[in-house]
């Protein structure tokens, strides 16, 4: 029994050594890429070598200098960790240095937030090889304020404390009761109207809503008496099905001052309240962009319409605007 154990120790020990002489150490994807070495120069003011702080507009510079030890590149990529193809590639012609590349990545800085870039290298068979284990991250203070899921409702006519006015300096929504006080900051309200038969189909549960300046004049919707209000002179465009430019969170759209500015701008802002008709009305996820007294641009999502538990309608908003 003892030869027969002593044998079975020998097979099972050969059997050990011999699948540990036959493993392969995986790679190590922190020395797999040794051979290419990426460096940051900051010889502009504009220039991130590591960390830097930038404010909405400024210029970003990444100024950079990329060599591989061991093979020609045929490539070089600027990448955005935001995004999965690079922002810019620059392919190396023949007879240029393959081994080192210098070039300088410019931007303007419109997303706020941190954003982290990378350069790296692409053979000539389009496999990537390396980065130098390096990146760069800058940070774009933010310059716009955005509020999100505040109601508005529909004004009644008996009680009128539902807040149905609404500010965006404050970012709240007030009621005809508590409205007076600050109606030199109340930009909009909302109202609807029953959609005649014919245009149920492209109604919101029967109705058609719509937004309007306490400015304008006449109004269209007139149940409360604010003709001793501080009457606030914002613009809007007609409503627009553009809740992906609202939403984006790549990218440079309304991400920063500047972004929105550049979008809103582009608009015809000069409504003080939506045509009363069913093309224009209020659509879930439409925007409508605005352009306050002051000058400031923005934009109103409209989120959601709907009922609170006692049956009173409203609508949610988000709003971004300039600071």
């Amino acid at each position: 029994m003892k030869s027969i154990s002593f044998k079975i120790g020998v097979v099972i020990s050969g059997l050990v050594l011999s699948l540990g002489a036959c493993k392969k150490e995986a790679p190590n994807i922190y020395n797999m890429f040794n051979d290419v070495s990426v460096t940051f120069k900051g010889d502009h003011p504009y220039s991130v070598t590591a960390y830097k702080e930038y404010n909405d507009g400024d210029s970003i510079y990444i100024d950079y200098t990329i060599t591989s030890a061991k093979e020609d590149m045929a490539a070089v990529c600027v990448k955005w960790e935001g995004q999965e193809a690079p922002v810019q590639q620059i392919s190396l012609s023949d007879g240029a240095n393959k081994r080192t590349y210098s070039g300088v990545y410019k931007m303007r800085a419109t997303r706020a937030g941190e954003s982290k870039y990378r350069i790296y290298a692409l053979n000539k068979q389009a496999v990537y090889i390396g980065d130098g284990y390096t990146s760069v991250t800058f940070n774009v203070k933010a310059n716009y304020t955005f509020v999100a899921n505040k109601k508005i409702y529909v004004p009644d006519s008996t009680l009128k404390d539902r807040p149905c006015y609404y500010s965006i300096k404050r970012g709240e929504s007030f009621s005809y009761l508590n409205g007076k006080d600050v109606s030199a900051d109340l930009d909009f309200g909302i109202y609807r109207v029953v959609a005649p038969q014919a245009e149920q189909g492209v109604s919101v549960g029967g109705y058609h809503y719509y937004l309007y300046s306490l400015s304008a004049s006449p109004l269209f919707f007139n149940i409360n008496d604010i003709s001793t209000w501080t009457k606030r002179e914002t613009l809007f465009s007609g409503q627009l099905a553009e809740s992906a430019t609202f939403n984006a969170n790549t990218g440079t759209t309304m991400l920063s001052s500047v972004s929105i500015g550049t979008v809103a701008s582009a608009k015809t802002i000069n409504l003080k309240e939506l045509p009363r008709t069913a093309a224009a009305a209020i659509k879930l996820n439409s925007v409508v962009y605005f352009k306050t007294p002051e000058g400031k641009y923005g934009a109103i999502l409209f989120k959601q319409i709907t009922s609170d538990l006692d049956g009173k309608p409203f609508v949610v908003v988000n709003v971004k605007v300039q600071n």
